[in-house]
Order: structure tokens, then C-alpha cells, then sequence
């Protein structure tokens, strides 16, 4: 591969893509590089983005070329963006990249375009690649898909409430706003995923009152406390409960919750949408126990 040493060690961290401002920072100018191109060890993705050609068109090289494709400016965003950030698992068949309005940069297959803009704020680079910061991404993604990303990021530390509320905040007048808002009343309940926030709503359907959100305890997290009547409640939530690291962990958490006094009962996804009226009234037999 003829590319200054300096040059290929960057193409190893980029995902085997560059650009033409790369090039001339490591001092190759265009005819350089067109004869690279010639020679077989460069290729032009879309306008001035390349990819050493003894490096695989992974997926991760197509985010970036579609998103450097588009614009200097433009940076990665919704369900891809949170895919980048390391936020879920899967990514999605579409990369989404947003741009300033008036922009017109090259689009590649399989990409979709936001014109819009945003707030210095809700940018940030991450692995060498523009994104929209992870509340952004991830409120992005829950107005695409739905409520995971939101779960997701929420229970691996990686965005808090408080975050997603300013970010809200700075796009309340745009597309998506109102789903936005919409999924923060549901998460400004205290509950940090999908299945807890079904319960939140299932408690006060029933008029069942007394209980505290993520209540700290025993060197743990209750989902749902009842202090007066010593009753945990614990909501196996699906993106919560993935490994079996993650199943250990709450028999350890429930084991010491009923050493220390506590009720414990715990409920899956599967209770709350298909057996509503058992959980309400194993909570019930429970709190009439405890009276």
C-alpha cells in the first residue's frame, strides 16, 4: 500500500476511509492522490471521501462515507448514531445523516438525508466520525423505532433524564418534537424502561398508591418500593434482561432484599401486556398482608 505512514495509520482508525483534506494534511496533493487511485490503492467513494482499497467495506465505513459524502458538516444521526454509540446492538438498515439546510452533498444508496439545524451542543465526535450527541441519537431513534434506544441508554448510564429534557428543550418546535415529548412524560416518571413505565401506568389505572420508583435499598435499586409494607416490586424488563450476568445479578439483588425483610415479587413484559388483572392482584394480596 503506497500511503505515508502517517496517512495509513489514520485510514486503520477511519475504518479504512479518507478524504481529501486527510490527504493533503499528510501532504499528498490531488495529482497524488489521483495517481494512487490509478495505481489501485485508493478508491473514490463519493465526491472527495476514499477507501484504501485493502480495506473492507464494513458497515462502519459506510456510515462514515455516507455521512462524509454529504457535507463536512454533516454528521450521523438516529438509529445509526445511537448503533455508533455503542448504545444497542443492532443497527439498522438505513444510516441516517443530518445537514445543514442548503446543503446538496452527494447521497449514497441506502442513506437518508435530514436537512435541519442544530445546536452547536448536540454535536460531538465520536471515533473519529460527526454525530449527533447520544441524547440527541437517541431521541432521534425513539421517534424512527420506538422506546428502546431511550431504555437502552437510560439503563447503561450513557444518558440521563435531565439530558434528554435539555435536549428536548432545544427542539421542541421541530419534526418529531411532539413523540418526543410524549416519551419523556413517560420517562420523567422515574421508571427507566418500557415494562416499568407500563406498570407506572397500571398502578395508577388501579389506584394503587404508596409506592416510590428506584428506590435505593439494601446496596440496590427496588423498581418499585413499598416502604411502609416492606414490598418490592421488580419489573424484568426486555432490553434490561439480556445475559446471564444480568439474571444472576437480580437473584443476588433479591436474595438480600428478602434477607433484609422485604416482600419481593417480580414480573415480566409478558404479566404486564397479557396478565394485567394477576399482577394487580398479586400486588394487592400483598400490600393486604403486610397491613
Amino acid at each position: 500500500m503506497n500511503l505515508p505512514p502517517g496517512l495509513r495509520a489514520l485510514a486503520l482508525e477511519r475504518d479504512g476511509v479518507l478524504t481529501a483534506a486527510d490527504m493533503r494534511r499528510h501532504g499528498l496533493s490531488r495529482p497524488a492522490v489521483q495517481r494512487r487511485i490509478e495505481a489501485g490503492d485508493l478508491i473514490r467513494m463519493a465526491g472527495r471521501v476514499y477507501r484504501v482499497a485493502d480495506h473492507p467495506l464494513t458497515l462502519r465505513a459506510r456510515a462514515r462515507v455516507a455521512t462524509l459524502s454529504v457535507s463536512p458538516r454533516a454528521a450521523l444521526c438516529g438509529r445509526m448514531a445511537v448503533w455508533w454509540h455503542g448504545i444497542v446492538d443492532n443497527p439498522p438498515p438505513t444510516i441516517t445523516v443530518t445537514a445543514p439546510r442548503g446543503h446538496h452533498g452527494a447521497v449514497r444508496p441506502g442513506t437518508v438525508i435530514i436537512r435541519r439545524t442544530l445546536d452547536p451542543v448536540d454535536i460531538v465526535t465520536h471515533d473519529g466520525l460527526r454525530t449527533t450527541s447520544k441524547a440527541l441519537s437517541v431521541l432521534d431513534a425513539a421517534v424512527e423505532g420506538g422506546m428502546e434506544p431511550i431504555d437502552r441508554g437510560l439503563q447503561q448510564g450513557l444518558v440521563t433524564v435531565t439530558q434528554l429534557i435539555e435536549t428536548f428543550e432545544r427542539r421542541r418546535k421541530c419534526v418529531g418534537a411532539t413523540e418526543m415529548a410524549r416519551m419523556l412524560a413517560l420517562v420523567d416518571s422515574g421508571a427507566r424502561s418500557e415494562a416499568e413505565r407500563l406498570t407506572v401506568s397500571l398502578f395508577r389505572d388501579e389506584e394503587i398508591t404508596g409506592w416510590v420508583a428506584n428506590h435505593p435499598a439494601e446496596g440496590y435499586e427496588i423498581d418499585f418500593a413499598f416502604n411502609a409494607q416492606m414490598l418490592a416490586v421488580e419489573i424484568d424488563g426486555l432490553a434490561f434482561h439480556r445475559d446471564a450476568v444480568t439474571f444472576q445479578r437480580d437473584r443476588t439483588k433479591r436474595n438480600a432484599l428478602i434477607a433484609a425483610g422485604w416482600t419481593v415479587l417480580n414480573f415480566t413484559w409478558g404479566d404486564l401486556v397479557e396478565r394485567r388483572e394477576y399482577v394487580i392482584a398479586q400486588v394487592r394480596r400483598a400490600l393486604s398482608a403486610a397491613a
